[in-house]
């Protein structure tokens, strides 16, 4: 039986059937197997109600079970910490894009939060095409150089000619992000750590 249950947190199908293949329980817990309509990779759902929920079909929002935690977790969204807002907010609405397949829209949102980045590490860079401002701030000693080897490695996006006109991919997409998640907590979560470590440090000194 099938179940419209939600986006798949692997090949992020929309609102893709879930067949429920198996269900058992944890102690007083109920868990079940579903399986993605889409790409065949499961998960696992909690799951409350008097039904059979490997009997039920249809949209979840209609039957007469629901459902609760989920293995694995869906991907967080949110950018790194410290990142400075509008950043996180491109990036944020990269990730929602991806969340709902819209794979085009996802890379031009990260790659926004990476262009944003970078104008902030160093606005005398901001007239540079980004890859160079990558290897500039690299040289800098504000990002490691694997950082800067890995940029060139991963598809940014509109540098390339010959891939203008070619969509994004899921894995393109998420390269993509793996690369700007990284980027942005080297460049910002990790040195306000330092400094929030050192504030304390001379306060601890001055008492």
């Amino acid at each position: 039986m099938a179940i419209s249950v939600q986006n798949c947190p692997y090949c992020r199908a929309n609102s893709v059937a879930f067949s429920a293949v198996k269900a058992w329980r944890i102690e007083n817990d109920r868990r079940a197997l579903l399986i993605c309509g889409s790409c065949g990779e499961g998960i696992v759902r909690e799951w409350f109600g008097n039904s059979d929920i490997v009997q039920m079909q249809g949209n979840i929002e209609n039957l007469t079970i629901m459902l609760g935690r989920q293995w694995p977790e869906a991907p967080n969204g949110a950018a790194p910490k410290d990142t400075p807002e509008n950043v996180a907010k491109f990036f944020c609405q990269g990730t929602s894009s991806l969340e709902i397949g819209n794979f085009d829209a996802a890379g031009m949102m990260f790659r926004k939060s990476l262009e944003t980045a970078t104008k902030i590490l160093d606005p005398n860079l901001a007239g540079k095409p980004l890859f160079k401002r990558i290897d500039n701030l690299a040289s800098a000693g504000k990002l490691t150089a694997d950082m800067a080897e890995w940029a060139h490695e991963v598809r940014l996006g509109g540098n390339d000619a010959a891939h203008e006109d070619e969509p994004f991919s899921l894995e393109s997409a998420e390269d993509l992000k793996n690369f700007v998640e990284n980027f942005l907590t080297y460049a910002f979560t990790l040195p306000s750590v330092v400094r929030r470590r050192e504030g304390r440090s001379e306060t601890t000194i001055a008492e």
